[in-house]
């Protein structure tokens, strides 16, 4: 149903950016293969051809959303003023967050290929900026702390009952495993918050990662 209560995206970048905020909605409520371009079309408010248009695919659609988001992310990351406040951005619950990964989680599972998908991470390789340079045990720790935040946002309530953390307060649990992020991309002491003595990362010239 087509969105008539406000009022159409007047140019190419309020439509492209109406274009990936209903791709999003709609992929993660459905998957990606369930959702067609008209459909896509008419949540966003624009006629189906600029979609073609302005976009192309459906893979590139999907493509273009997750490099969005992981662009938007990566500009956060670049502006963080030392490690304690890479990790909080990091690990922040964002707007979309849940829609996000419902996206990716559905794109696993209806087997699109990953490195098609987004291939290199501007987020991530803004967080490996922030390391100490992206060298391959970096990369590691990136990957390991990644792996964990995304799986306690996707089975958190699965694997706090299965390991029996069920006591535990969510702000404990999520203060906790922000320390265990923390430690592994800056080391011990990271992520403890004020006064920890985390000191600011590399930057680029541009504060700004190009993948």
């Amino acid at each position: 149903m087509a969105n008539t209560e406000h009022a159409r995206p007047a140019g190419r970048q309020q439509a492209v950016s109406a274009i990936v905020a209903a791709a999003m909605r709609l992929f993660a409520a459905r998957g990606p293969d369930a959702v067609s371009l008209r459909q896509v079309a008419a949540a966003a408010g624009v006629n189906y051809g600029l979609v073609h248009q302005y976009v192309g695919t459906r893979d590139d659609l999907l493509r273009l959303v997750f490099r969005t988001v992981s662009g938007q992310v990566a500009a956060d990351l670049a502006d963080a003023a030392d490690t304690d406040d890479v990790l909080e951005r990091f690990t922040r619950d964002r707007p979309g967050a849940d829609a996000y990964f419902a996206m990716l989680a559905w794109a696993v599972l209806q087997g699109r290929d990953a490195s098609g998908l987004l291939g290199r991470s501007p987020a991530l390789g803004a967080l490996l900026d922030r390391m100490d340079g992206p060298d391959e045990e970096a990369r590691v720790r990136a990957l390991a702390a990644t792996s964990m935040l995304l799986g306690w946002r996707m089975f958190g309530p699965f694997l706090r009952a299965g390991v029996g953390l069920d006591g535990v307060g969510e702000t404990e649990l999520a203060t906790a495993l922000r320390e265990v992020a923390g430690n592994l991309l800056f080391g011990p002491g990271a992520g403890r918050g004020p006064g920890s003595g985390s000191q600011p990362g590399p930057r680029t010239g541009t504060q700004a990662v190009e993948t």
